[in-house]
Parts: C-alpha cells; sequence; structure tokens
C-alpha cells in the first residue's frame, strides 16, 4: 500500500513540474518576442519614434554618420517632407556650402550647423543651414515652402537632435529677409546670433513679429531655446534679377512637460510683414518700416 502511495505522489510531483516548466518556456517565448519587436537603440530614430516623447530616457545614436563624418552633430528631420538629414558643422560657414556630407565638391552642399553653435550644450539660437535647390527639390528645397500658411499648417513641428539629446520644436515665425546692405538701406537683420538670450531677447522677438509672414500661435520666452533654419528665397527675384535673399524659418523647443502638438488652427497671416527695402522698390510702395529703429544684438559675456 506504501509503495502504491509513493507511486501516487511521484507522479504528482511530476505533473506539476511539467506544468511549471511550460508555464516558465511561454513567458520566455513572449519576452524574446517582445524584446525582438523594439526598435534596436543603434537605428536612426524615425519622425515617428522621436515624436513619442518629449523627454526620451536614452540618447541618439549616430555613431554610423560620426564615423563617415566626425563632424556630424546632430539630425534634422520635418516630417511629412524629405528633410531628413544629418547635420555638420565645419571650422567656418564656407566649406558645407559646396561640399556634401561625405565630403564631395556639390554646389547643393550638405545641412550644416553655424560654426559659432556649441553641438553639445545648444546656445539660446542655433542656426542650420542648407541650399534651395528648386530643380530637384534637394536638400533645404522645401524650407522655402514655409512661405506659405497653408504649408506650415501640415508641418508646424521640426525634429532636431543632437548626439545628446532628443528634441522637438515648434515653429514661431517665418520671414523674408536681405543677404547684402544695400537691399535694405544699408541694413542686414542679425538673425543668426546665437546669444539671443537675455539683453537681445526682446528686440529680436520684436523683430520677428514684425516680420513673420503669419502668427502662428506659438508663444516664445526668455531662455527658450530657439532653432533658426535658413536657406535661399526666391520671392524677390525679378526678371534678369536674382535677389540674394533668405527666407528663415524660426522655432522654439518643446519645453520639459509641454504637449507636443500644435493647434495650428490659431494660425493666421500678418497683414502688413516687414521686409527688406528691395520689396517695396519692387512693388513701387512706400516702405512703412523705412524709419525703424535699427536692432542689433549685443555680445553676452
Amino acid at each position: 500500500m506504501e509503495k502504491k502511495n509513493n507511486a501516487v505522489v511521484k507522479k504528482v510531483i511530476i505533473a506539476v513540474v511539467v506544468v511549471v516548466l511550460l508555464v516558465a518556456a511561454i513567458f520566455l517565448t513572449k519576452s524574446f518576442i517582445d524584446q525582438k519587436n523594439e526598435p534596436s537603440n543603434g537605428d536612426v530614430p524615425s519622425s515617428s519614434q522621436t515624436s513619442q516623447t518629449v523627454e526620451p530616457v536614452s540618447k541618439p545614436d549616430y555613431s554610423e554618420y560620426v564615423e563617415q563624418n566626425p563632424e556630424t552633430v546632430g539630425w534634422i528631420s520635418i516630417p511629412g517632407t524629405k528633410i531628413n538629414f544629418p547635420v555638420v558643422q565645419s571650422v567656418d560657414n564656407e566649406y558645407y556650402l559646396s561640399h556634401t556630407f561625405d565630403h564631395k565638391s556639390d554646389k547643393r552642399g550638405a545641412i550644416y550647423m553655424d560654426y559659432r553653435n556649441n553641438a553639445i550644450d545648444l546656445d539660446a539660437n542655433t542656426i542650420i543651414y542648407g541650399h534651395n535647390d528648386y530643380k530637384d527639390g534637394s536638400v533645404f528645397s522645401e524650407v522655402a515652402h514655409y512661405d506659405d500658411i497653408e504649408y506650415y499648417k501640415e508641418h508646424p513641428i521640426i525634429e532636431f537632435n543632437t548626439l545628446e539629446s532628443y528634441y522637438q520644436w515648434k515653429i514661431y515665425a517665418v520671414f523674408i529677409t536681405n543677404q547684402q546692405a544695400y537691399d535694405d538701406n544699408g541694413y542686414i537683420f542679425n538673425f543668426i546670433w546665437p546669444q539671443m538670450e537675455g539683453p537681445n531677447f526682446k528686440g529680436y522677438v520684436e523683430e520677428l513679429n514684425k516680420r513673420t509672414l503669419y502668427y502662428t500661435g506659438v508663444d516664445i520666452k526668455n531662455g527658450d531655446r530657439i532653432l533658426t533654419l535658413s536657406s535661399c528665397a526666391r520671392n524677390l527675384d525679378t526678371a534678369g534679377n536674382r535677389a540674394k535673399t533668405s527666407i528663415v524659418v524660426v522655432a522654439r523647443a518643446v519645453r520639459p512637460g509641454e504637449d507636443p502638438t500644435v493647434d495650428v488652427s490659431k494660425a493666421y497671416v500678418n497683414e502688413n510683414p516687414k521686409y527688406p527695402q528691395l520689396y517695396y522698390n519692387i512693388k513701387g510702395i512706400a516702405n512703412p518700416y523705412k524709419n525703424d529703429e535699427r536692432w542689433y544684438p549685443v555680445v553676452i559675456d
């Protein structure tokens, strides 16, 4: 009788062990599948990945691009557009005007950060340049479309990440400006100054508010990080005259804990934006801003 009882106990123990092993196997299999489906930290983040969070737990991994070009400082993309490029930085603002990311000579150049900017601990104003090639729509050509408020409404967010952090940026203003002083009565608006905080902030924003082609409804505060995209514009070209002007998109970083979405229904057209004198000459109308006080940034120690 005792032997029979022992046999029953053994069978029960074996059954329990089998069940436990089956449960463990199912759990491990599910865990493996879940891990396999997660994006690798080594992948270049897509727009959908970077837009899921304002404060990601890990920093971007652009090591593949840094290996190809050690001057890589980040990545810029605008969801819904062709703009999706590595960003480089040289010792000047000339080299990448005519050289690609791969250092090949090309008039379309590369997308590059102003040489004065701190590429890790971002300045108050980070400036990124790119050519506007109307023929093939490459590099920063689509930036030129921001002269249309409807285009802005479809693309109100910029994603620019450094090697250390992810960032999203809400567009604040878009304007057209001159590259040569004689096109605006001897004046050039210095929007590419890295130190736009402190004593420079108020005058700078006042200029943006006059010049912007439309108001986006996005606010901006002293201390916000600013991102400036600059590309060539063709808005003031005339027959036989290719004006040297820029279209400029100014955005500010999404703040920690802030909703990264934008209510584009708040955007409306500026009925009287401030242009360089060249615009008024072409139109044959008086410049209402001709006697405006000229704003110049100051060096911040």
